[in-house]
């Protein structure tokens, strides 16, 4: 990959992560109790992996567990205020 090539890849990869954070997500219901900049990243990773808005975002074991208005569940685990691993179904 040439450094041109290379830098539009970044330059459009930095720009899709930014409009990804801009949206705000609609949570229904929200029993996790974790920081606001936490809880937007949490909504942010389910909603790309398939879960619909409203969500419904519940402290479950070591992290979240995140539905929707579809069948669609995560199950985030969490370390240190980080994402440790991701489950969705």
């Amino acid at each position: 990959m040439n450094k041109k090539t290379a830098l539009l890849t970044a330059l459009v990869l930095a720009a899709s992560v930014h409009a990804a954070q801009a949206k705000d997500i609609k949570i229904q219901e929200n029993s996790a109790d974790l920081p606001a900049p936490l809880t937007q990243n949490l909504a942010n990773t389910a909603v790309s992996m398939g879960v619909q808005e409203p969500l419904t975002i519940k402290k479950s074991g070591e992290g979240v567990s995140i539905s929707g208005s579809n069948a669609t569940r995560c199950n985030i685990k969490l370390n240190d205020g980080k994402i440790a691993g991701v489950s969705c179904k």
